[in-house]
């Protein structure tokens, strides 16, 4: 299994790696998480955005995502808004859990700030659209980040993963608070 997400991790990152945008690394007492975004597309109101992501904990538990995002950003609005869709797909002991999800992130960063900024992230996915054992997935969180470069910011914050196992009940995969880096390219 472990070959098979380090060869999916390194043909994602190899495929587009000359339109690399971002590289998310969140580190907690509990989980590892990798993220990397690519843009697909770039439009004058906002792009479109690849994501794929792996998170581990220390339960052995194994989470992958993949998403396509819509980001908008405005010169006269200090907000930059991401909506779309998310796959998941998690190993979790005894279960394995696969969904689809939607939501969002939201960041506000002033220039009056001095690089400093507040945002916070949910996407949900109902039973409807959770396959395998799962009877729903929710991810959300709050961060801040305070940016360093143009190229690098760090990132502090609180994220919940969970997900309900059908006929047992809600499992964490990730809750807690983490710290971070965002390197852009």
């Amino acid at each position: 299994m472990y070959p098979r997400i380090i060869l999916l991790a390194a043909t994602l990152l190899m495929s587009n790696f000359t339109a690399a945008e971002e590289i998310n690394i969140q580190l907690s007492n509990d989980t590892a998480r990798f993220m990397y975004l690519t843009e697909a597309f770039g439009q004058d109101f906002g792009r479109l955005e690849l994501e794929a992501g792996f998170l581990y904990n220390q339960n052995g538990d194994t989470l992958l995502n993949a998403g396509l995002m819509v980001r908008g950003e405005s010169v006269s609005v200090p907000l930059i808004v991401s909506i779309g869709a998310r796959a998941y797909y998690a190993s979790l002991a005894q279960y394995t859990v696969s969904a689809i999800g939607i939501g969002g992130d939201l960041l506000l960063s002033p220039e009056s700030w001095g690089g400093l900024g507040l945002g916070a992230f949910f996407y949900t996915a109902p039973g409807v659209v959770s396959f395998g054992d799962a009877d729903g997935l929710t991810e959300y969180g709050v961060y801040v980040n305070f940016q360093i470069t143009p190229q690098a910011r760090i990132v502090g914050g609180f994220q919940k993963i969970d997900t309900s196992i059908t006929n047992v009940s809600t499992i964490d995969i990730d809750k807690g608070a983490y710290f971070g880096m965002n390197l852009s390219f």
